[in-house]
């Protein structure tokens, strides 16, 4: 599959995309083709995963006429699972029972449950250095979901099967935060344009801009991709929390001198002047650590692989979990690999062996540099392996 963002867009290009429509207005893209997000996710799927035994509340919601169906209309109560006893877990028959009835079901967070997807949303994340998620929306005939609404984050939807028209009204507030609500009970405006998506067409709506959905006749599923996009709001806001550690903003407003707007002047010029001095790398990585700690990361047959590790040949396919946050670097000497929260360290001299690794992304034990002794070789690919760095491909 070629790369998730230049396909969901595709004629467009990215730079078209951020140039032209990013935060600005809407993207429509017509294709009407059943197949085009088969490698993303396929009814199939859906289906085998709305028969699970084992969902919980609220990893599938219902919601209908605009509001989300108590829980405990389709939840079950005390259900033992050995020796435990858990709450909320979802009731197929009468999840679907609602269904019939003209419900919609939502599955939340579908990147924890779909491979295919949780990849895609992997590398949006990448992109936009930010957490993505995508909720699914399985609607049955002639039913609407929510009323008119606006997100406080960007969305792409990919129609997958069935029809849906869309009435788009506009923007309401341009790009806000999760602080500014908007309450559509009784909204009567008239949209500014209506679309009907078809399988395999796409449209981008900005935050702010509200919209609704209504499935045509027939069953429609949609995924709807979040971009939960950090804002120059939050940047600053943690940027400015640095000025906790200069005594003169730590001091107390004097409300009672008479002179207090011309004292707030001279504050923005020692503002203006501290500046330079916080640390604002700092806080692009305190971002990028927040997003990275929020986006589910994919593993690839952990389990298999561990079976076959004490057993692994010279030519056996070997290959990068591609889908997982990594950072590389030295310290005191010692080679490092952080993911998952926790540590790998290994002695300098491995660097070429590491490099080759992240370099190649898929290897055999043969092909890695020939210069480290075999056995040093294996004893580190196997500690990738059971790290979770490195995994053997299933079909092998």
């Amino acid at each position: 599959m070629p790369f998730f963002f230049d396909k969901i867009i595709a004629p467009y290009t990215v730079a078209d995309f951020f140039n032209t429509y990013h935060e600005k207005g809407l993207l429509h893209i017509q294709r009407n083709d059943p197949d085009y997000y088969k490698d993303v996710l396929t009814a199939s799927e859906l289906s085998a995963f709305l028969d699970r035994q084992d969902i919980f509340y609220p990893s599938l919601r219902i919601v209908k006429a605009g509001k989300e169906i108590p829980s405990g209309e389709y939840t079950l109560k005390a259900v033992p699972i050995g020796h435990h006893k858990k709450d909320g877990i979802v009731n197929t028959e009468k999840a679907f029972a609602l269904f019939n009835d003209g419900a919609t079901m939502v599955v939340q967070a579908g990147q924890r449950y779909f491979d295919n997807l949780s990849a895609c949303c992997m590398e949006l994340s990448r992109k936009f250095n930010a957490p993505v998620q995508a909720n699914l929306y399985i609607t049955p005939n002639q039913s609407q979901g929510f009323n008119p609404h606006w997100d406080t984050h960007d969305v792409f939807v990919l129609q997958v099967s069935g029809t849906k028209t869309w009435h788009l009204y506009g923007f309401e507030k341009e790009l806000p935060t999760k602080s500014q609500g908007f309450v559509s009970d009784n909204y009567a405006k008239e949209p500014l344009q209506t679309v009907q998506l078809f399988p395999g067409d796409f449209l981008y709506i900005p935050r702010g801009y509200v919209h609704d959905a209504v499935a045509d006749d027939g069953i429609s599923a949609h995924i709807t991709v979040g971009i939960l996009s950090f804002t120059w709001v939050r940047y600053f806001a943690e940027l400015f929390a640095q000025l906790e550690n200069e005594k003169g903003f730590r001091e107390a407003i004097p409300f009672w001198r008479n002179d207090i707007e011309t004292l707030v002047k001279e504050k923005v010029v020692q503002l203006k002047n501290a500046m330079d001095g916080l640390d604002a790398k700092g806080v692009l990585k305190k971002l990028t650590d927040q997003y990275e700690k929020m986006q589910p990361q994919q593993l690839h047959n952990y389990f298999g692989s561990l079976l076959q590790v004490d057993e692994l040949s010279d030519d056996a396919l070997i290959r990068l979990n591609r889908d997982v946050f990594f950072e590389r670097g030295m310290q005191d000497d010692q080679l490092f690999v952080k993911c998952f929260g926790k540590t790998i360290s290994f002695p300098r001299p491995l660097e070429p062996l590491i490099d080759a690794v992240f370099e190649r992304t898929e290897f055999t034990l043969q092909e890695l540099p020939s210069d480290i002794d075999p056995e040093s070789k294996r004893t580190v690919i196997v500690k990738l392996i059971r790290e979770g760095v490195l995994h053997l491909p299933v079909d092998q």
